[in-house]
């Protein structure tokens, strides 16, 4: 791996506060709240996507015993013929023509078209997986929590979908897609507003507009769009004094709420040390961090590579294309923290 790859952090920073309540980063609190002592996030997955409705205000899944203070008592949803829809309130079969529930009366007004067009998210796909393939998901302790089984060979997360968090707003609605080919386990961002991230296990190559998570800090990579000159010299011939130029191509942007640079920061040629405490780069008011928490430096290749420098909360990269997972993989998606959990997987 390149220089200065320092593995002296062993201080974790104490985990308190949460993204989003008081205008701070709502993408990095959800990683904190997920993987520290702050709220554990709301998990309602539906493998089967069913959903059982006890009010207008209450929206609980299969799996979830003590929601609301009610057993749960699971119900095999009927399946719907062609020309027909389920209720989403009730799970009564409905002609796709229908404007209303027949049973409950709900309103079914463009649901028809609606599933015609997404409707089991993967129901061109819906292959029985064979492979013993589960997403575990990250309690607030850092303990297991619920165990996802993968069915198929193609599942769908995110507000909507086959696993489903309705009430995680940081989550699209169809966020990320996790699909096994052959005994390959492979997860795609499905043009996510928030993104998809894996948590680094060695250096990572960065190419210009690479996000990555540390700590609380949402950060970006990026080249200069032009060399800038200094002007030396007055008109009168007098030289101007300042600091000298970075000399370096690159810059680290932090990325603020909505999307806002709200700071940026030369990066050497040599790279650069970022951590709370200690390094090139410091944000010292950010107790997520670790002292040193991860490098970015150069290699003979010409690229700059990103690493972590053992960090308690770790380092995440935001994926852009499909991404092979591994057994013991980490994944961050909204407010969500999960374990991949497939030892049959190559």
């Amino acid at each position: 791996m390149g220089n200065g790859q320092d593995r002296d952090n062993k201080q974790s920073p104490s985990l308190e506060d949460a993204f989003g309540g008081s205008g701070d980063d709502a993408l990095a609190n959800a990683l904190l709240e997920a993987l520290g002592q702050g709220k554990s996030p709301t998990h309602e997955a539906r493998p089967e996507s069913t959903e059982l409705t006890l009010d207008s205000s209450a929206t609980i899944s299969e799996g979830d015993e003590d929601a609301a203070g009610f057993d749960i008592v699971a119900i095999e949803p009927q399946e719907a013929g062609p020309g027909e829809v389920n209720c989403p309130t009730c799970g009564d079969i409905v002609p796709s023509t229908n404007r209303f529930c027949g049973n409950c009366g709900a309103t079914l007004a463009d649901l028809g078209r609606r599933q015609r067009r997404s409707g089991d998210p993967v129901a061109a796909n819906r292959v029985e997986l064979e492979l013993n393939v589960h997403l575990v998901a990250i309690n607030e302790d850092g303990s297991d929590g619920i165990d996802i089984p993968l069915r198929y060979t193609e599942t769908i997360i995110g507000r909507e979908g086959d696993t489903r968090f309705p009430t995680d707003a940081f989550l699209s609605p169809q966020h990320s897609r996790i699909l096994v080919e052959g005994r390959s386990l492979v997860i795609e961002d499905m043009y996510s507003l928030n993104g998809t991230y894996i948590r680094i296990r060695d250096e990572v190559r960065l190419s210009p507009g690479d996000c990555f998570l540390m700590g609380r800090q949402v950060l970006r990579f990026e080249r200069f769009e032009q060399t800038i000159t200094p002007k030396a010299r007055s008109a009168d011939g007098t030289r101007y004094m300042g600091s000298p130029p970075p000399g370096g191509q690159y810059k680290i942007l932090q990325v603020g709420i909505g999307g806002i640079y709200q700071n940026v920061y030369c990066l050497p040629e040599s790279g650069a040390v970022l951590g709370r405490e200690k390094g090139d780069i410091v944000f010292p008011r950010d107790r997520f961090m670790s002292s040193r928490h991860a490098q970015i430096y150069p290699r003979d290749d010409g690229h700059y590579y990103l690493v972590d420098l053992n960090s308690s909360n770790g380092t995440w990269t935001k994926i852009w294309d499909r991404h092979s997972l591994k057994h013991g993989d980490l994944i961050f998606l909204g407010q969500q923290l999960f374990r991949v959990d497939a030892e049959g997987i190559d």
